[in-house]
């Protein structure tokens, strides 16, 4: 004998569902829906609960996003095409005083800029309001 002790009277509102007959493979839609009407207090409730859940968290958590970047110096290959650039600006006899180093720290003083910073914000299509 099983020593699993099964109560009787919990599975007593099964008794309001029809059973499909066990030799049949096909499903039967009417009854599907019978039994989904039958249950829709219970699948309502649900669906509420986790709908109220759900806009519970999305209010409670907060909107914060970090990210870090590491802002290198321009390698020799990628300042090249301006190199290029200053050669024919200095054969017009523009003279540009301009290096590696020194545009580097240029961007940096500019990046840190917070006016510049929040005019680069609103104006990118990556962040949004």
């Amino acid at each position: 004998m099983s020593s699993l002790n099964i109560k009787q009277g919990s599975d007593a509102h099964f008794s309001e569902y029809p059973l499909a007959s066990p030799s049949n493979n096909e499903i039967d839609l009417l009854n599907l829906i019978e039994v989904l009407w039958r249950a829709k207090k219970t699948v309502m409730a649900v669906v509420f609960a986790f709908a109220c859940a759900g806009l519970l968290i999305s209010f409670i958590l907060p909107q914060k996003w970090t990210s870090s970047a590491v802002i290198t110096p321009a390698e020799a290959i990628q300042w090249q095409d301006l190199e290029k650039t200053f050669t024919k600006l200095r054969v017009l006899d523009l003279d540009v005083n301009i290096d590696r180093g020194g545009a580097f720290n240029l961007f940096i003083k500019k990046f840190q800029s917070v006016s510049l910073l929040e005019e680069y914000l609103r104006s990118s299509p990556y962040v949004m309001d």
